[in-house]
């Protein structure tokens, strides 16, 4: 009964509604760690927006309520082309929702397997550098994302995007106590900018892996299995903690640029 009633009071809100007195609602997008969000159109200004609404239960934790509204907070405070862009915040029926600008363009999953995008180790650290100018950004700014994972990082052709942060925190804040995914590394929540480097490991490999053609049905590490460069597997040994980790966005960067430009080093 109880399950029953829960999943009836967060059902989404219907396409056509109107809410904050100009946001047009057109679809669901998806449900996050706090609440749903959905596409949407300003009535205002004709843009697509985001439209980012808390859980609708009967009674929210505090603490659920103090991060829904610290993301918003992290979008005013964060003014990066590649961040979306805070639009506004407002209350439905005592609801909290917060709308931010709509980045169309496709996350890395949906380049490799629906556009068959391959990345060479050069291309691939190049768009790992193009990240990592936005995350040495919000760094400086004393946060941290915690959820670099490939849906959360979007290509408009031109320019990398990092959206959703929904489970970005303050550099050196208390952690919460939210239960981690199954099987998901404690690395990945971390309150630590080390734990975004740990992400973006994972997701250069994720990128050096669509050019890779497995030569045997028997598992391998990604060492054994990739053909890569000195330099770049010292800085994804060091990315993933299993050499001494980085402690600044400055310094990661610099050695992926040497990467870039010279991968015929032996090692960084």
């Amino acid at each position: 009964m109880h399950m029953m009633f829960s999943k009836l009071i967060e059902r989404p809100l219907k396409p056509g509604i109107l809410v904050g007195g100009r946001f047009r609602l057109a679809g669901l997008l998806g449900r996050g760690s706090y609440g749903l969000t959905y596409k949407a159109k300003d009535l205002q200004t004709g843009r697509d927006v985001v439209v980012k609404q808390l859980r609708n239960r009967k009674r929210h934790k505090p603490a659920e309520i103090n991060f829904f509204w610290q993301e918003a907070h992290f979008l005013q405070q964060l003014r990066h082309p590649a961040i979306p862009r805070f639009v506004a915040a407002f209350k439905r029926d005592g609801v909290p929702f917060f709308v931010m600008d709509s980045i169309n363009a496709p996350n890395f999953e949906e380049l490799i397997f629906h556009q068959n995008q391959r990345y060479t180790e050069k291309e691939a650290f190049r768009i790992l550098l193009e990240v990592l100018y936005v995350v040495q950004y919000f760094h400086r700014q004393g946060i941290v994302h915690r959820d670099l994972r490939i849906p959360n990082i979007l290509w408009d052709g031109t320019a990398v995007h990092v959206i959703d942060f929904g489970l970005a925190r303050i550099l050196g804040s208390n952690p919460s106590s939210r239960r981690r995914r199954k099987k998901e590394h404690p690395l990945f929540r971390e309150l630590s900018v080390r734990s975004d480097f740990f992400a973006l490991g994972h997701f250069v490999l994720f990128l050096l892996y669509s050019t890779f053609e497995p030569s045997s049905k028997k598992e391998k590490s990604w060492e054994e299995e990739l053909t890569l460069s000195s330099p770049a597997r010292c800085v994804i040994r060091r990315m993933l903690q299993l050499d001494q980790p980085y402690e600044t966005a400055d310094e990661l960067i610099a050695d992926v640029q040497c990467v870039i430009d010279s991968p015929e080093k032996r090692c960084l």
